[in-house]
């Protein structure tokens, strides 16, 4: 009798352990601030002026539209400041840093 309450034990914390993971699909909005910011660093890559204009519009949109909140959206400006300041190695090594500490989709989904 006493297997089952230390049985439901583990269980209860695998099942919390992988909430606390996050263990969710990423959601459209999440899909979508990826791809921007996968355009960021493309536009950046490429040292492409226009495209990073655009990115720039499209960040205040989805900021705008609740879909960046202030601390994304912070962080993608900052990005974009980098490159238009014409300091793109520097705006690269931020949108890669700020990718990898925060993908909004992680890697494979």
């Amino acid at each position: 009798m006493n297997q089952h309450p230390r049985w439901n034990r583990r269980l209860i914390c695998v099942f919390l352990f992988a909430l606390g993971l996050g263990c969710h699909s990423p959601t459209e909005t999440d899909r979508d601030n990826r791809r921007l910011l996968d355009a960021i660093l493309t536009a950046i890559a490429m040292k492409n002026e226009k495209w990073l204009e655009d990115d720039a519009k499209l960040a205040e949109q989805r900021h705008s539209d609740g879909q960046l909140t202030n601390w994304e959206h912070a962080r993608l400006v900052a990005i974009i400041e980098k490159g238009r300041s014409g300091d793109w190695q520097s705006a690269e090594q931020l949108g890669y840093t700020f990718r990898k500490a925060h993908p909004f989709v992680k890697e494979g989904r």
